[in-house]
């Protein structure tokens, strides 16, 4: 009885100290995408730990409504400390894709910074912030 007990203790002093790890608090990182045309469709949100993965394999993902005022809003949970980047677009046909005309984008779009590139999506080096992983942080992209 007493290993049973012991057992337990070891496990439930496992989740708590997971719970309680830094960066893993509690902390969100709220996103806005503002500057929406129209309310059609939804908001693609996309989140990046790294230069290799970058517009290839998000960490997080949101399809978000846009509300009355043009603004699309989500937030994501429990991300551990480091460095990240953001890509979101208006998919205004809902079919999943930033839709393009040859190489130009026809649906809006914007990076965290509001990063911006001559030719291309801009790096993940520009579009990248630091998020501590312990207090809450707010993001704002403007789409073009």
């Amino acid at each position: 009885m007493t290993r049973v007990f012991s057992i337990i203790a070891l496990i439930a002093w496992s989740a708590l100290s997971l719970a309680t790890e830094p960066g893993y608090d509690g902390a969100k990182l709220h996103v806005t995408v503002e500057n929406l045309k129209n309310d059609k469709g939804q908001v693609i949100i996309a989140i990046f730990d790294n230069k290799k993965d970058y517009l290839k394999k998000p960490v997080g993902e949101a399809a978000v409504t846009i509300g009355e005022d043009l603004t699309s809003e989500t937030e994501f949970a429990n991300l551990p400390a480091g460095t990240y980047a953001i890509a979101a677009y208006h998919d205004k046909n809902k079919n999943g894709d930033l839709d393009t005309v040859i190489v130009v984008p026809k649906e809006d779009y914007g990076f965290s910074n509001n990063a911006r590139s001559l030719f291309g999506p801009p790096s993940f080096k520009k579009a990248a912030f630091e998020f501590n992983g312990s207090e809450d942080l707010r993001i704002t992209i403007r789409a073009k």
